[in-house]
């Protein structure tokens, strides 16, 4: 929820328990302003590029490391 929807909710509820008030009138032009605003399309900004893409740092070919022949043996009691 936006706060152009609480604000035109706090303005509705002021017309309905106040319909006889001397602002009725700027509330009524404060509403209509509110809803032209939710009916405006946000403008599309340019997304800006970045300079060159980032690229990963080669490195060396890693040596393939063999891993323990040991054998996990249990211990009988």
């Amino acid at each position: 929820m936006n706060d152009n929807a609480l604000i035109e909710n706090a303005i509705l509820a002021f017309l309905h328990h106040y319909p006889d008030h001397h602002w009725k009138d700027q509330y009524d032009e404060l509403l209509n302003r509110v809803r032209a605003l939710q009916n405006e399309q946000p403008i599309t900004t340019e997304t800006r590029k970045r300079g060159r893409p980032a690229k990963r740092q080669r490195k060396k070919e890693t040596s393939s490391v063999e891993t323990g022949t040991e054998t996990n043996e249990t211990i009988k009691t």
